[in-house]
């Protein structure tokens, strides 16, 4: 249910995205604000279809700070790293990175154009 609600409201403000980008292009007559509203749109959709990403990330923290308490009572010496980040962490955590990418590449590629003005 909770994923469902996402969706909907996901879908809801790729719409709304849709309807600001053409008003904008009718209004000031520059059919660019349809194709940057795109970008957005595209942004909206990384994440929706990343949202497991993101939750999981979510569990992978509780886990870690889990595993980090019990070696912070182990008296014990050493390197204790490779006991709380193991390699599904860091794959999960690459990927996590790659979706960053992609949402700044996305609107990097949808507004550069606009650094000009600021």
């Amino acid at each position: 249910m909770k994923i469902r609600r996402f969706a909907i409201r996901a879908y809801a403000i790729a719409a709304l995205t849709l309807m600001l980008g053409l008003v904008l292009s009718v209004r000031l007559n520059s059919w660019t604000w349809l194709s940057r509203s795109g970008s957005l749109i595209v942004i909206n959709g990384i994440i929706l279809t990343s949202h497991q990403v993101f939750e999981h990330m979510q569990r992978l923290r509780q886990s870690q700070i889990r595993r980090q308490s019990q070696f912070n009572r182990d008296w014990a010496g050493g390197e204790k790293s490779a006991f709380v980040h193991d390699k599904e962490e860091l794959l999960w955590l690459s990927e996590k990175y790659g979706l960053y990418m992609l949402i700044f590449g996305t609107f990097i590629w949808g507004f550069g154009d606009l650094i000009d003005y600021l």
